[in-house]
């Protein structure tokens, strides 16, 4: 027998977990189907948000899943260049977080299912119809997000093209680990990443470390660990995971059936962070859908795409700064180092640039550059590293 829901959701993370918070509890028939045995397990991030973020999507801070609180991001250039980000910031524990935001839905009568896989998506006539291995059911609202490999954005032909990031990462206890920053999430922009960076991010009473890039490979996080004095064998975790760079979308919403999260190339394409995104994009299907439900009006939900391409998350200047990065060596990230050494991303501003290019010529025809990345790095700030 067909099992009928108001929403159905495919995916508990971050995306889809705010989603069901914002539609449970009002009378509408939910369902969250997670494919993973435990919410949250394996980790596949770097657990990283602002206080900001947490303030935007109106969420109260928990002990539960704070690791540790830092001051920002300091990003380390050659030559024992510097430059900072300030803007509160916490360390989470993903797997706590994931269940705790899906427990708030689940306590207001949201259905959930672990271990089930979605075989295929068909749209029956008024309906969305998720088909698992044993059973079918159907929802007027379908919110997807299934991660960046989403084959349900590629089943119903939203996604047209996607290109991704390979990020590694190794937990490390923290008593194994001597390192000077302790106070601040810390990115290396270094050209040995080839067009990715390297991260530290302490976390109370453990560390994460780890690499991202289209070329990240194991390889490659051991020799950074290495180079910043850390041995590699005495870590006691390793995750893994494709992180969306750069997705092209016919749409993100059709029919009732909306994209978020990673499965909607949410994620940063800068810094490869989408915690911010993913939970800003299901709070708005959520909201879309309830609108929509209260309505007996299915286009409402068209609404989503146009209203999620103008959010800072899907910003231009975003995709522009990560492909600059990808491009320069290390000759343009030493300039980048004499410009910005020891200041905050506010200071640089296109007299200053201007004034830098005349002394260096060659780079005087860069100062859009330089301005582009001013510019999503202080969306960053607050809107997610």
């Amino acid at each position: 027998m067909l099992r009928k829901y108001d929403a159905i959701i495919v995916g508990a993370g971050p995306a889809g977990g705010m989603a069901a918070k914002v539609i449970s509890g009002k009378n509408l028939l939910i369902l969250l189907i997670e494919k993973k045995k435990e919410i949250g397990v394996p980790i596949q991030c770097g657990e990283a948000i602002t206080e900001f973020c947490l303030k935007d999507m109106g969420l109260k801070e928990d002990a539960k899943w704070v690791k540790q609180r830092v001051k920002g991001v300091k990003i380390l250039l050659p030559e024992n260049k510097y430059f900072y980000s300030r803007e509160n910031g916490l360390a989470i524990d993903r797997s706590i977080f994931d269940k705790w935001l899906v427990e708030k839905s689940v306590r207001k009568g949201a259905e959930i299912l672990l271990e089930t896989k979605v075989n295929r998506v068909e749209r029956r006539k008024d309906k969305w119809v998720v088909k698992t291995k044993d059973e079918e059911y159907a929802g007027k609202i379908l919110i997807v997000a299934d991660g960046a490999l989403s084959k349900i954005a590629r089943q119903l032909h939203m996604l047209k093209k996607g290109e991704y990031l390979l990020g590694y990462q190794y937990k490390f206890d923290g008593k194994y680990i001597k390192y000077p920053e302790k106070e601040w999430f810390v990115m290396y922009w270094y050209t040995s990443f080839r067009g990715g960076y390297g991260w530290v991010f302490p976390r109370g009473d453990e560390y994460n470390i780890g690499v991202v890039s289209k070329y990240a490979n194991v390889r490659m996080l051991k020799n950074f660990c290495k180079r910043i004095g850390i041995s590699p064998e005495r870590k006691k975790e390793i995750n893994a995971g494709l992180i969306p760079f750069d997705f092209k979308f016919e749409t993100r919403a059709r029919g009732g059936a909306m994209i978020v999260g990673d499965a909607g190339g949410m994620a940063n394409p800068v810094t490869g962070g989408g915690i911010h995104a993913a939970l800003a994009s299901g709070k708005m299907a959520g909201e879309l859908a309830v609108e929509a439900l209260k309505k007996s009006d299915l286009s409402f939900t068209e609404r989503y795409d146009a209203e999620i391409r103008k959010t800072p998350y899907l910003h231009k200047s975003q995709l522009k700064t990560a492909k600059y990065f990808q491009g320069w060596g290390d000759e343009e990230r030493k300039f980048l180092g004499k410009v910005m050494h020891g200041l905050e991303m506010e200071n640089l501003t296109l007299f200053k640039s201007f004034l830098i290019g005349l002394k260096n010529p060659k780079y005087l025809f860069r100062a859009n550059e330089l301005l582009a990345i001013r510019k999503a790095m202080l969306m960053n700030k607050k809107y997610g590293w």
